[in-house]
């Protein structure tokens, strides 16, 4: 009987070590990944992407999490685009500058893009349209952009607005199976006093004075 019980706390006790390794091991397992997920989360590069005199505009990205760092003379500002929900994975392209913005590109999938108009001047603000933006005039401040599809209705609205009035003016063009896919439109002329869209079926034009008003 004294054999038997002698075998039996052998047993347990052998038991009750295995256990407690398994422990051990799966405790160092977890600190290894908590130690790599830390120094994953201190990734921090910042790119220069324009300077000049009185402005600098860098861009930093923080883990996928981009920031626009501007400074104009000595005034510096951050734009979180996280937080505007601006959609980004490569905010790395400067299209133009001028003395009231700068039109800075982000590309977010594949070709798709969105634009960002920075300011360059401590009065203004940033500008993002979540649009399809087809055309910028740097000279006057001006862009087109798809305001409105309507299929069943058979249309699709552009809109010309000015950047520093905040005004704006549509223009219409049909669709047919013949345009009926983006961008909808052959070609774009815009300048300072007009807009001209032609599709494959009709030439429209706008005159945009009004929306420059008072510069």
């Amino acid at each position: 009987m004294r054999r038997k019980l002698y075998i039996l706390t052998l047993i347990f006790l052998s038991f009750g070590c295995e256990n407690k390794k398994k422990i051990n091991n799966s405790n160092n397992f977890d600190t290894l990944k908590i130690g790599e997920t830390d120094s994953l989360s201190t990734e921090l590069f910042s790119d220069n992407l324009y300077k000049s005199d009185s402005l600098t505009i860098n861009v930093k990205n923080n883990n996928f999490n981009f920031f626009i760092e501007l400074t104009i003379e000595n005034q510096k500002k951050e734009y979180d685009l996280t937080k505007l929900n601006i959609p980004t994975k490569t905010p790395n392209e400067i299209k133009w500058v001028n003395n009231e913005f700068a039109c800075m590109m982000t590309w977010w999938s594949q070709a798709q893009s969105r634009h960002i108009f920075i300011p360059t001047k401590r009065t203004n603000e940033l500008i993002y349209l979540d649009k399809d933006i087809e055309e910028t005039d740097s000279a006057n401040n001006n862009i087109v952009y798809i305001d409105s599809v309507h299929q069943d209705l058979n249309k699709i609205v552009f809109k010309v607005e000015n950047l520093l009035t905040r005004k704006s003016k549509s223009l219409e063009l049909t669709i047919n199976e013949q345009n009926g896919v983006y961008p909808f439109y052959d070609k774009i002329i815009l300048s300072k006093n007009k807009l001209i869209i032609t599709s494959t079926n009709e030439k429209r034009s706008i005159d945009i004075k009004e929306i420059n008003n008072g510069l």
